[in-house]
């Protein structure tokens, strides 16, 4: 295990900072009011900020401000602004997705540590090594990897490495979820997620309701039984800025605790108490390794329901009908413990319990029945334990090393640590009784109220000098002040540089188009208009000669995620692929080392969430020739940029909006969990769709190379290019009928849309 590893707590409140802190965190992340991935978190002003920098510094913990957000172009003068704010103040370093901000900021503020959010979907030690050489320090990984996969990035990589440990879990990958967006306007790439994976849907089969439940919502993460097999990670990331700072106390004291014992070499037996607190503070069902060791398909759900289950107690025994209810283990509850009846009913009876006669428990009413289960969502004594932690005058305490010099008319010198204190005061000749070494031992390791704590004391004493006891304390209280203000981190004033204006080029007439069709058949030769065909690469291993006779610009577009067996599947032929091709749409930046020895034409494809010029511009220094830009951009910001490579918008299709790890068809038809195989229902040719609370239908479609999902919007996208300022419009087939794409082609062409409401204009008018 790394001796220096990191344990990261989340802050979304000032009292969960200081939970955070006063219960073991090496670091906390937190955001500004502008430009983070928590939009409703309890963000913080700037002046707070500094206050906490400055905090947190004087207690050894650093700072990691959250600025996880894509960024258009005329909010990034703004963004740049407040990075020159926090780096003023000492943040210890940025977390960012945006790709252009982060090319700003290597470039203004060079010295300032950057950190790759894990919405930028990097799983793979290839995109780890292209992040190291856009300056990155540090990169988040994606939940969906392995402890397998993560110790081969460790091993073969000298960039930190960050996980999370603990918390929720979202069931696409991160920064690859659009379903929020395209649903309701908010969008997880701007910070506002309305969590749609926590609402209640029903899988269909060929129309046929097979399941009904949370069946996209994820138990929350826990890796405490993991810690003994953690690769060699710089840092352990507690999920939940929206958390309470109870939930903080609690998690964070418990993996403190584990990962002191680890770094001491101690026997790691995790205590079945901490493993309930743990459950009780938050828990959706139990806990999951999620992808840790193994898929667990279904195992790793919260089909129930979504939110914090609490801690099963017992059943109903009896309910008069009023107020009282008798509960079997009815003696581990207590007075202003929260409780829920969970039962048949969609509304779960709960209660903040007032009263306890005998073995009868109230108030509480509703539909309650003998045989109900009964949980114990919150626990007044932990709760206010944990409080108590946060509450209280601060405990933590920084560590330093002290060297006290009194010597014979020379004035008196401390040094703390790498600074030295001069006083103005000289010891005189001892009278009577001279002062000892233990006595300036005695009244020196008093550090009081302060942020330090001695952990060694040298005295350097000449012979026969006297001191009065005041004197020393003054000379304490003195040096420890001279070394808080010295103990801070000082960082040069910069000049504030503002980024050169871009104008928008010209109006492009004419667009070609590109069609991307999600399966190869003979009917597309027939097509007319159609510039570039883009195919999947599994679709152009099976079809090669239907693929090799297409009469069009021909591109090979890689999945959004090549984990192990499209890894394989690419590095196996990517030398022959690129003879019958034209070249490649990408969809991350790890696929760049697949074709780094080839010579060919590179398109980025949509999955890349190109907001601004600078990610334009990054990208065609990666060797891009084409973007396709992100389809949350509207109009009014498509038409603001300004490129020198061509630029592409996907003007119809089922727009996917989840890539996921998890597979809801074989979880569920497939009987998927961690103690039965997949029966892989995704080989016959069913149908499957989940259908939400509104009627509203989303195909999913499986990926059986390595076992991945999709989940496509319910509506059409179709939407109308004229004067949309691009060098091409995409068209994304699914399963038209052939008689029809000629149809969306020509009526696209003209910049026109289709319309009904099985459509929709997605965000080319509504901006996220």
């Amino acid at each position: 295990m790394n001796q220096e590893i990191e344990l990261l707590a989340p802050c979304g409140t000032h009292e969960a900072f200081l939970a955070a802190i006063e219960n073991g965190a090496n670091a906390v992340y937190l955001g500004g009011k502008l430009f983070n991935a928590r939009a409703n978190a309890n963000n913080f002003e700037l002046s707070e900020l500094k206050e906490m920098v400055q905090y947190a510094h004087l207690r050894g913990v650093k700072i990691h401000v959250t600025m996880n957000t894509l960024l258009g172009n005329d909010e990034l003068n703004n963004a740049l602004s407040f990075a020159y704010d926090l780096y003023h103040i000492g943040v210890d370093a940025i977390i960012v997705q945006d790709l252009g901000l982060a090319r700003i900021l290597h470039q203004y503020l060079p010295n300032l540590e950057l950190h790759a959010s894990t919405q930028m979907t990097i799983h793979n030690l290839e995109g780890v090594n292209e992040l190291k050489k856009l300056g990155f320090k540090r990169v988040v990984l994606a939940r969906e990897l392995s402890l397998e996969e993560i110790k081969y990035i460790c091993d073969h990589t000298d960039i930190d490495i960050e996980i999370f440990v603990h918390g929720a879990l979202c069931i696409s990958y991160s920064g690859q979820c659009l379903m929020s967006s395209m649903i309701g306007d908010r969008s997880g790439n701007r910070g506002k997620c309305a969590q749609p994976c926590r609402l209640p849907y029903s899988l269909l089969k060929n129309d046929q309701e097979i399941k009904k439940g949370y069946l996209l919502s994820p138990k929350d993460l826990s890796m405490l039984d993991s810690l003994v097999s953690l690769p060699n990670v710089k840092s352990l990331k507690i999920e939940g800025r929206m958390k309470s700072p109870e939930y903080v106390a609690v998690t964070v004291s418990t993996y403190r605790k584990y990962l002191d014992q680890l770094k001491n070499n101690q026997f790691l037996n995790i205590d079945e108490n901490d493993k309930q607190d743990l459950a009780q503070i938050f828990n959706r069902g139990g806990f999951t390794s999620a992808y840790l060791e193994e898929k667990q398909g279904a195992s790793m759900m919260s089909y129930e329901r979504p939110k914090n289950w609490g801690v099963y107690i017992g059943k109903v025994i009896e309910y008069d009908g009023k107020r009282y209810i008798r509960v079997s283990n009815a003696s581990k509850l207590n007075i202003g413990d929260g409780i829920e009846i969970v039962n048949a009913s969609s509304a779960f009876p709960s209660t903040i319990i007032s009263e306890i006669k005998n073995d009868q428990i109230g108030r509480i009413h509703g539909s309650i029945h003998p045989g109900d289960l009964v949980y114990k969502t919150s626990d007044k004594e932990l709760l206010k334990k944990a409080k108590e932690t946060y509450s209280r005058n601060s405990t933590r305490k920084t560590p330093i090393q002290v060297k006290i010099n009194i010597e014979k008319s020379k004035p008196i010198t401390i040094q703390m640590n790498d600074h030295v204190y001069q006083s103005q005061i000289i010891a005189e000749s001892a009278q009577k009784k001279p002062i000892t070494k233990e006595d300036i031992i005695k009244h020196f390791s008093k550090t009081g109220e302060t942020p330090f704590q001695i952990s060694s004391l040298e005295v350097v004493l000449d012979d026969n000098l006297f001191l009065p006891v005041s004197v020393i304390n003054e000379i304490r209280r003195n040096a420890l002040s001279y070394f808080e203000s010295h103990f801070l981190n000082t960082r040069e004033v910069l000049v504030k540089e503002t980024l050169p204006l871009t104008r928008s080029h010209s109006l492009k007439e004419n667009p070609t188009v590109s069609l991307f069709a999600k399966n190869l058949t003979e009917e597309l030769m027939k097509l007319n208009n159609v510039t570039s065909l883009y195919i999947p690469l599994k679709e152009v291993i099976m079809k090669e000669e239907l693929f090799i006779k297409m009469p069009f610009q021909k591109y090979i577009v890689f999945p959004t995620i090549t984990k192990e067996n499209y890894a394989k599947l690419i590095k196996r032929n990517i030398k022959h692929l690129s003879t019958i091709c034209d070249g490649f749409v990408l969809s991350n930046i790890g696929q760049l080392e697949y074709v780094k020895n080839i010579s060919t034409n590179l398109i980025a494809n949509d999955t890349w969430n190109v907001f601004n010029n600078y990610t334009i511009q990054s990208l065609k220094e990666l060797g891009f020739e084409k973007v396709i830009l992100s389809s949350e951009l509207t109009k009014e910001q498509i038409n603001s940029l300004s490129s020198t490579i061509p630029l592409e918008y996907t003007v119809y299709g089922y727009q996917v909006v989840m890539t996921s790890e998890h597979c809801p068809i074989g979880s569920i038809a497939g009987d998927f969990h961690k103690n039965h195989p997949c029966s892989k229902p995704c080989l016959k040719n069913d149908c499957y769709y989940l259908k939400d609370r509104l009627g509203m239908k989303f195909r999913v479609i499986s990926d059986n190379i390595d076992c991945q999902s999709q989940i496509y919007n319910s509506k059409i996208t179709s939407i109308e290019s004229k004067d949309l300022n691009v060098n091409s419009i995409r068209i994304n087939l699914l399963d038209e009928k052939p008689d029809m794409i000629q149809q969306i082609i020509d009526t696209h062409l003209k910049g026109n849309k289709l319309s009904g409401e099985e459509y929709t204009n997605g965000h080319i008018n509504r901006p996220v």
